[in-house]
């Protein structure tokens, strides 16, 4: 019995000391490794890839290929599993226990011939933060709320599944009146295709996306149009973002009876600075989040894509295409991204924020004209206002008066007072009160053949 005991005490004395051990390998990551959640990690057998680990809810990586032989991170389905798929290269055996490791400990078994299987690590060039608007001093132009990544010369070990970007743009031309403005956007992307950012572009993807929402946005201000009123009374003024119109017969019907009326005064009109201030620039009445929404995919690769891999562009129309797919628009963006930012880059535009907006140097003097004349234009909207007030007022205590007479009057025709003995009655009313308001201090009363007759009008102090 007591060399059972001892038996079973030292079992347990080894298995606790080989938790321990792979608790310290884990952290050190040298045959195990620790996997943040929201975060891919790669595995490389020596300098190759060998596999793509993501710790990612709801997602696993696809058993299927895309058309370049990539696998994507999709969501989670009925008919899969994610930790079916997370473990499906596990050593035969050793898949229950890896599983267990995992959910206990939060470690994963990379491989027994460490280092050589090793998890990869790289560099992600151009790291770039976005400062508080309150860490800034005021009057700082606005580019200063951009900045450098206090961590942007280190390796890392693993990429995020959600990355946000800010991304400045300095002096935007509106065609409408060659002004030019200055944007600070915050995209957000979304991990499609792992290996592609890390292996294919070594890390170097952020400044290529930066340059597809440079192009796309300038393509943007370059092509949009807005409606304003064309007749004179307000001719050039904003009337609204009806340009273009919808092509699709359903929606150019619901177009046209809801703006109908108004596009009949109105005439197409590319933006100046005047309009962009109108302009709805956020949520899903955005035009330019519109535009913005077609980077994932061109027209042209879905197509494909659906055709020879019908799962994966299932999963690309139902979450990253925002709707009806269209070609990519400008000639430039056209050579950047041919196929769109997910296939070119392998991230696709989650969300899109504009988060500040300021006129450029060259536009400064306008813009504080412009907010002059609307400075203006509301005091002297005030004044008209205060007018109107007034004259409101008047002509209702008038009206209120003539109505109290005008009672007083019958009043005293209905008892048989005639007519000019009432009006006698209510001309002395009138001068009574008059003097009774009034700051005089002696009321003379006069009149006819009588004898003037002195009145004190207020009581004597």
């Amino acid at each position: 019995m007591t060399t059972t005991l001892v038996i079973i005490g030292l079992l347990a004395a080894i298995a606790l000391a080989t938790f321990i051990v792979i608790l310290l390998l884990g952290n050190l990551g040298a045959f195990f490794t620790r996997i943040e959640q929201g975060t891919t990690v790669f595995i490389n057998t020596g300098k190759s890839l060998r596999s793509i680990w993501p710790n990612i809810g709801g997602f696993h990586l696809s058993k299927m290929d895309d058309l370049d032989g990539r696998h994507w991170l999709i969501r989670e389905g009925k008919e899969t599993n994610r930790e079916e798929a997370f473990f499906h290269n596990a050593l035969n055996g050793t898949a229950w226990f890896q599983k267990w490791l995992w959910k206990r400990f939060g470690i994963r078994f990379i491989s027994i011939f460490w280092p050589h299987v090793h998890v990869h690590s790289f560099n992600i060039r151009s790291r770039k933060r976005l400062l508080e608007r309150a860490d800034m001093k005021e009057g700082e132009p606005l580019k200063k709320r951009v900045t450098d990544s206090p961590n942007k010369n280190l390796d890392v070990s693993s990429l995020l599944f959600l990355v946000p970007r800010p991304v400045y743009l300095e002096g935007i031309e509106l065609p409408g009146d060659n002004s030019r403005i200055n944007l600070l956007f915050l995209p957000i992307y979304r991990q499609v295709i792992p290996a592609l950012p890390v292996y294919y572009l070594q890390g170097d993807f952020f400044t290529q996306l930066d340059a597809a929402i440079e192009a796309a946005v300038v393509d943007f201000f370059a092509s949009h149009r807005i409606a304003v009123y064309k007749d004179d009374g307000k001719k050039g003024q904003f009337a609204g973002d009806f340009w273009p119109r919808p092509n699709d017969k359903k929606e150019k019907g619901r177009f046209t009876k809801k703006y109908g009326d108004i596009l009949k005064d109105c005439e197409p009109s590319y933006l100046t600075y005047s309009s962009w201030l109108k302009l709805t620039k956020a949520g899903e009445g955005s035009p330019l989040e519109q535009h913005l929404r077609h980077l994932n995919f061109s027209a042209a690769y879905y197509k494909r894509l659906k055709k020879e891999r019908p799962k994966l562009a299932q999963y690309a129309s139902k979450e990253l295409t925002h709707g009806k797919l269209v070609d990519i628009p400008g000639g430039k963006l056209t050579r950047l991204i041919p196929s769109g930012i997910v296939p070119r880059f392998g991230f696709a535009l989650a969300s899109f924020r504009l988060v500040e907006t300021e006129p450029h140097a060259e536009t400064a003097n306008l813009a504080k004209a412009l907010l002059a004349k609307e400075t203006k234009f509301h005091e002297a909207e005030g004044v008209r206002q205060e007018a109107a007030g007034n004259r409101d007022a008047i002509l209702a205590r008038a009206a209120g008066e003539a109505t109290r007479y005008g009672v007083l009057t019958k009043a005293l025709t209905d008892q048989g007072v005639s007519p000019n003995a009432a009006a006698e009655v209510v001309l002395a009313q009138v001068r009574t009160e008059n003097v009774r308001d009034s700051k005089l201090t002696t009321y003379v009363e006069g009149g006819g053949p009588s004898p003037t007759v002195m009145v004190p009008a207020q009581p004597s102090t």
